[in-house]
């Protein structure tokens, strides 16, 4: 979901709770305002969209870590992530996260040295210098999209997993024993990088509801 503009009237009393409204006064700047709400439409639109029995607009709290959860509990899990002018949101019948960055600057060698485990170094080294960009920003948005999933955050240790990228598909390898999960990266346009991660089995099929502008 683009935002480019404010949410229309007829959006903002189906979609948006007082809650978030009120909220929204605090942010500081109108892009930072119109993502802020623009992330809550798209969440009820979404919901909408795949006929969820909640009512709109739904609520949701949040886990100690910030993770968000509809109210009264749900069948369906959901995340979403912003960055740039763009939103994300994805809905599962699992446990999910979801995280989309802009890819503007060039990642600094202690950036890369930070994120990446000694196993993604080895593969990124491989790479030639032209392509670093590019799988720096799926790494980190792969790495971010199961945090979100296992709802922690970054309060889990970046150590503690690392993708393996010579697959058919990325793979989170855990060093313990955790639950499962399984990540995929999303088509974006040259600007952006996504990756989606869910618990469980993986599974073929990636149903996704996409609202293209606002």
């Amino acid at each position: 979901m683009k935002v480019t503009k404010d949410i229309p009237d007829r959006w903002c009393k189906a979609y948006l709770s007082e809650t978030r409204k009120q909220e929204a006064k605090k942010r500081k700047s109108d892009r930072d305002r119109r993502l802020f709400l623009a992330a809550e439409v798209l969440l009820n639109r979404s919901l909408e969209a795949v006929k969820a029995n909640i009512m709109l607009p739904a609520a949701y709290t949040r886990n100690p870590y910030g993770k968000p959860y509809l109210l009264p509990p749900a069948e369906l899990y959901v995340n979403w992530s912003h960055s740039g002018d763009s939103i994300l949101c994805a809905l599962s019948d699992r446990e999910v996260g979801i995280d989309l960055q802009e890819m503007q600057k060039e990642p600094r060698e202690a950036l890369v040295a930070r994120t990446l485990q000694p196993e993604e170094l080895c593969f990124y080294q491989t790479l030639p210098s032209e392509q670093r960009k590019q799988v720096f920003y799926q790494y980190w948005t792969l790495k971010e999209s199961y945090l979100k999933a296992l709802g922690t955050g970054f309060h889990t240790s970046l150590a503690s997993f690392y993708i393996e990228m010579d697959k058919s598909h990325p793979r989170i390898v855990q060093r313990a024993k955790g639950r499962l999960y399984h990540c995929r990266l999303l088509p974006m346009d040259d600007k952006y990088m996504a990756a989606l991660c869910v618990e469980g089995e993986e599974r073929e099929e990636l149903d996704q509801v996409r609202i293209e502008a606002l």
